[in-house]
């Protein structure tokens, strides 16, 4: 808004837009660039200058002011802009190849199949995957786990046994969310939600408080024991006793008066950021 781009009438198609092709994330109800909104903003301004940056979009909108107000014709304010736009395009679909290119990460691991490649990181239509530099005559492939995704491995133990054959349970991922799966996979298909460290809070319930994730892909957290129990809550809860009422959890806030801060379900006793590190 501070420099003239953006209509409110487009403000929740843009969010939107954003939120459904994955560019970027929601941590603490605040958005973040996704590495996926990285790459694909770091190949558009570098094929695309004249379009994608601030200035360029500033004075469009201006010209198209004018054009509502009778002022400026659109067929020529349309022509000027995609004459060198077509040029651009033309330019950027030869260097299909070279941009793929440009965007694979070789590793140190030797590829476990055909011993004389090395696993690359690619990017495909479902993100990141790992697969043989030595393709096409080595095809092999696999699921890439990222970075920083709540430190989380695909496939890591967790202190766990399954309910139905008692084998340790593993972390799983599919899309987005984490689950957890029988070790024993496809012997046993048995799996169980993603636990968070703490205990439902409902009295007489043996359940665990689990990560899981409404019909548009918000996360929000709830009794394992489901539909036993109807604990749940949008907030995530920590391990940390409320200091006011003994209760075994708060759960973590943020807003814009107060950051990021600690409330008490029980008693709605909150604690600042700050409060929280000093003590």
């Amino acid at each position: 808004e501070s420099q003239g781009i953006g209509r409110p009438s487009t403000y929740a198609q843009i969010i939107d837009t954003l939120k459904r092709r994955s560019y970027v994330e929601i941590e603490q109800r605040r958005f973040t660039p996704s590495l996926l909104g990285k790459t694909v903003n770091t190949i558009l301004v570098r094929e695309f200058p004249d379009i994608f940056n601030v200035l360029f979009t500033a004075k469009m909108e201006d010209e198209l002011d004018k054009v509502e107000s009778g002022q400026d014709d659109w067929v020529r304010l349309l022509q000027e802009f995609y004459d060198p736009l077509k040029k651009d395009l033309q330019s950027a679909q030869e260097k299909t190849r070279e941009l793929k290119k440009s965007l694979e990460v070789a590793t140190d691991e030797k590829c476990p199949v055909c011993h004389n490649g090395v696993m690359t990181i690619k990017w495909g239509r479902n993100g990141r995957f790992l697969a043989c530099s030595a393709y096409p005559a080595c095809r092999n492939t696999r699921p890439l786990e990222e970075e920083g995704q709540q430190n989380e491995v695909q496939g890591k133990p967790i202190e766990m046994d399954c309910k139905l054959c008692h084998a340790p349970m593993v972390v799983k991922k599919w899309k987005k969310s984490r689950f957890l799966g029988c070790s024993r996979y496809p012997d046993c298909r048995s799996t169980q939600p993603f636990p968070i460290g703490v205990h439902c809070p409902e009295e007489g319930c043996t359940g665990y408080i689990a990560e899981r994730y409404s019909q548009r892909g918000k996360v929000f957290y709830s009794c394992s024991e489901y539909p036993k129990c109807k604990f749940a809550t949008w907030d995530k809860p920590v391990p940390i006793v409320c200091k006011t009422c003994q209760a075994p959890f708060m759960t973590e806030k943020v807003s814009k008066a107060k950051g990021y801060h600690l409330r008490c379900l029980t008693c709605k006793s909150e604690v600042l950021k700050e409060q929280e590190e000093v003590e």
